[in-house]
């Protein structure tokens, strides 16, 4: 049988950078979340402006 160890079984309660690293990647994600959400939100409104329906834009 292989030695190796996989990261989330071995020793997380030790591991002293564990919950730095997953409040940085949650906030990564979050500003991720947010980009996306504004992306959308203008995306909306360029829509809006050429008159286009959500069934045109389906059907590119």
């Amino acid at each position: 049988m292989s030695e190796f160890k996989l990261p989330h079984v071995e020793g997380l309660a030790t591991n002293s950078k564990l919950p730095g690293q997953l409040t940085e990647n949650f906030k990564a994600i979050e500003q991720e979340l947010t980009n996306l959400r504004e992306n959308n939100a203008k995306l909306k409104k360029l829509q809006t402006a050429l008159g286009l329906s959500d069934d045109d834009l389906n059907s590119l």
